[in-house]
């Protein structure tokens, strides 16, 4: 297995990087990624709006679960629930949301998530409706609209699957991703909120990918610092990141990465594609600090569901 990472255990990076499904390399997507990165989260760690009525991180995190537990109920892959969080996250933290439509915001966020990450469009009744959701179209265009707005009309944004897709193939090592087991683990740090306020995205996809490299090569500390270099990450934070994913892990007892773990044969993860996981965010105060930007508010019709739908 070591001779996968041969070509970056010295400590260099691959200049060239390779080449992503985007056509363009790796190194390239993963510079454009960091600077969108720096320009869009310059303030950490994260804040929500504080007020009567506005959401906490406890409210955030059931969210997200119910967002990434939506997404593989529908068969959506990784990138989209990623991605349906990074616009959700972005849009909870740039203005007020009143408790009562977070989860229109939620829903709001996985379909625009759908649309940039699927190669087909399905008509909004059909994804309500898969979704056992009880709003109604209109009340999800209208949504959609407002998350839009907030975001400016670009929702490409930086997530957490895409920085590890990114770093995975710089090491070479992008078949590590797609094992279907390694998913539980991502979701859980899409859904804690201590993590995703306090590091960036780049900073938890470097550390995420150094318990990768780690359970399959015993020269981690080489390719990982090396990456570190590429992105400019201090490896004093991926190492606090590292632990704090780590401790997230063992907490709700998921197996730390191993070789026989991500390797597992794909033929016996697809029979576990049709069977849902719990997930248990952290339900834990988090201290929140008013936001000097949330000066908005996010509203829309009042939706006949207000609670997130068992998926």
């Amino acid at each position: 297995m070591n001779e996968d990472f041969d070509g970056l255990t010295s400590g260099s990076s691959a200049a060239a990087g390779k080449l992503m499904q985007d056509g363009i390399s790796s190194t390239q997507l993963l510079q454009m990624l960091l600077q969108r990165e720096k320009l869009l989260y310059q303030n950490y760690p994260l804040s929500l709006a504080s007020g009567e009525g506005m959401i906490g991180w406890r409210e955030r995190n059931r969210e997200c679960a119910w967002m990434c537990a939506a997404a593989k109920r529908i068969g959506l892959e990784m990138d989209a629930a990623s991605l349906a969080v990074s616009i959700f996250d972005r849009v909870v933290t740039s203005v007020k949301i009143p408790g009562k439509y977070v989860n229109c915001v939620a829903v709001g966020s996985l379909s625009i998530a759908k649309k940039l990450c699927e190669d087909h469009e399905e008509d909004a009744p059909v994804f309500l409706g898969r979704l056992r959701l009880e709003y109604s179209a209109q009340e999800l265009k209208r949504m959609e609209i407002k998350i839009l707005e907030v975001l400016r009309w670009d929702a490409h944004l930086p997530n957490l699957n895409r920085f590890v897709e990114c770093l995975l193939s710089e090491l070479d090592a992008a078949f590590l991703l797609p094992s279907i087991n390694f998913r539980k683990h991502l979701d859980f740090l899409l859904c804690d909120s201590t993590l995703t306020s306090n590091f960036r995205w780049s900073v938890l996809a470097l550390s995420t990918v150094s318990l990768l490299v780690e359970a399959t090569n015993k020269h981690w500390q080489y390719p990982i610092n090396a990456l570190a270099r590429l992105c400019k990450i201090p490896m004093s934070e991926v190492n606090r990141c590292r632990v704090k994913v780590s401790n997230l892990w063992s907490r709700h007892v998921l197996p730390m990465p191993s070789t026989f773990h991500l390797l597992a044969d794909l033929d016996d993860q697809d029979s576990d594609m049709d069977v849902d996981y719990p997930l248990a965010y952290d339900s834990s105060p988090h201290p929140q600090a008013p936001s000097a930007e949330a000066s908005e508010y996010i509203t829309s019709p009042a939706p006949r569901a207000l609670q997130p739908t068992p998926c």
